[in-house]
């Protein structure tokens, strides 16, 4: 199934694409996404960003904006993952709606693996910050800590939780917000904060290549 987006795309749009897509990615076929047809509009609970999905047999398009025809319409705090959203139509229209879940919530790694797969890339890139070492707070034993980029004294370091430290290596979170959120703790000057927030971002575009 294809993503199809307007020319000249907003944020969400372009980050909701990029969503959309790793769900499709992993999906071994079946399910609500085999069988949902149908217009899901989502909308920021703090601020006018919405955008719109429709889903066919063969394309999810999304486009800016609330469509006023929308069978499933959910609202959240675009700022927070940990806020509940409110979903609408989702009683009359259950297999959209269970679709939707699924397209904004792709499976995530765990932190190690997500890590893997965003510094292959962002180091991929001769500016990018390195070495980088990350610390699960959270977790005992082996596999604490590890490091990317060579050994040494890190450039950054990140520390946090690992559903944290997975949601920010997976594209789901930005690190430069997680940190001013108070959800993950660096150390680093700005400069090379700056520049790995790029990767952070061209990644959660679905755009690090």
């Amino acid at each position: 199934m294809r993503v199809e987006l307007e020319p000249d795309p907003v944020p969400l749009a372009r980050i909701t694409a990029s969503l959309v897509r790793r769900s499709l990615a992993a999906w071994s076929g079946g399910g609500p996404l085999a069988r949902a047809r149908g217009v899901i509009v989502l909308a920021s609970a703090t601020d006018p960003q919405a955008v719109t999905l429709r889903i066919g047999a063969d394309c999810i398009s999304i486009r800016r904006g609330a469509d006023a025809d929308a069978d499933v319409s959910i609202t959240m705090d675009l700022a927070d993952a940990d806020a509940k959203p409110k979903v609408e139509g989702a009683a009359k229209h259950p297999v959209l709606a269970l679709a939707a879940a699924k397209l904004l919530e792709p499976p995530v790694g765990d932190w190690q693996a997500e890590a893997d797969r965003f510094f292959e890339r962002a180091m991929a890139h001769a500016d990018c910050p390195r070495p980088v070492r990350l610390v699960a707070t959270d977790v005992d034993g082996h596999g604490r800590q590890q490091q990317w980029g060579g050994a040494g004294d890190p450039a950054i370091e990140i520390h946090g939780q690992a559903a944290r430290l997975a949601a920010a290596m997976s594209g789901s979170a930005v690190v430069a917000e997680e940190v001013l959120n108070g959800r993950l703790f660096v150390v680093a000057d700005l400069r090379d904060l700056s520049l790995l927030t790029k990767y952070a971002i061209d990644h959660l575009f679905g755009e690090l290549v």
